[in-house]
């Protein structure tokens, strides 16, 4: 079902707020009467603001199939915040494509950006192998149009079909946030529609005795047991000389997902290692266990 409007309110601030990290009663306060300003609130556009596909300005009017989804997730990041680290480019490619297995083109994205150079922005999307359309907004024309909240790190806001606000906060930041997201969207609870089930062939990989510096590969297999796609989000090791790769398409049910790991151990002695995978099922994640002896 779709959340109350009075406790999504409360939801929305407790997201936010985790986001800015409420250090006190002010700001709090000052979040808590942003979210009730921006949400309802009617985020305004025009169409002759540049779209750039792959790093090419396209024809004019060649994108406006994003603003007519049924849902729009708005993103606008003005000049100061165009860089790698604040971007999370590699982050938004995941969602997106978590979104689109999930909700089947019902959801577009409005990714906006003020750029001081829009030939170094290209470059950037072009490094980030990032080709999802963008928005060029140089002279921050939909900024002064709606006058964006400026205590958020940078905008961004769930829209309806009418381009009416939902939902503020990065769901890209924010984990609980995309949750809130995706419930709106799915217009039922959570659990109910994208969790699901899997089985690990197995949960431990023993290597050995490996010698030090050397590039030792593992490989994990998780298949995916429940109805709903599997997307894993992340994964995170407690280990800095292990390289971890994934299968970050969604993963259909009945298939199969690999979780690769190449192993380079630095120093000698026995090691034992852990990596936490992030995915949609219903403890969130799960660990994987590497172990082994290291000689010189």
């Amino acid at each position: 079902m779709v959340i109350p409007q009075k406790q999504l309110f409360w939801f929305l601030l407790i997201a936010v707020c985790s986001l800015c990290s409420c250090e006190d009663n002010r700001k709090q306060n000052e979040i808590a009467k942003m979210v009730n300003e921006w949400t309802g609130k009617e985020i305004l556009f025009i169409e002759s603001i540049p779209c750039y596909v792959s790093g090419k300005e396209a024809p004019l009017g060649f994108c406006n199939d994003f603003f007519n989804k049924e849902f729009k997730i708005l993103m606008y990041v003005d000049s100061a915040g165009c860089s790698d680290c604040r971007l999370k480019l590699f982050e938004w490619k995941q969602l997106m494509e978590e979104a689109d297995s999930l909700f089947r083109g019902k959801v577009g994205f409005l990714l906006f950006f003020q750029p001081k150079s829009v030939n170094e922005m290209v470059f950037l999307f072009a490094r980030n192998q990032f080709d999802y359309p963008v928005f060029m907004d140089v002279n921050g024309t939909v900024n002064r149009l709606n006058h964006f909240p400026q205590a958020m790190q940078y905008q961004c806001f769930l829209l309806d079909r009418d381009n009416k606000v939902l939902m503020i906060g990065n769901p890209v930041l924010n984990r609980k946030i995309w949750d809130l997201y995706k419930s709106q969207i799915g217009g039922q609870d959570i659990e109910q529609t994208i969790l699901t089930t899997i089985e690990v062939d197995k949960s431990v990989h023993n290597y050995g005795t490996i010698q030090k510096d050397s590039s030792n590969p593992a490989v994990f297999t998780v298949t995916n047991t429940g109805s709903y796609p599997l997307i894993i989000f992340h994964v995170s090791t407690s280990c800095g000389c292990a390289n971890v790769d994934w299968d970050r398409r969604p993963i259909e049910p009945g298939k199969t997902a690999n979780v690769r790991i190449e192993m380079t151990p630095d120093e000698t002695g026995y090691f034992s290692k852990t990596l936490e995978v992030y995915c949609n099922i219903q403890e969130t994640s799960f660990k994987l266990t590497i172990n082994g002896s290291v000689y010189e």
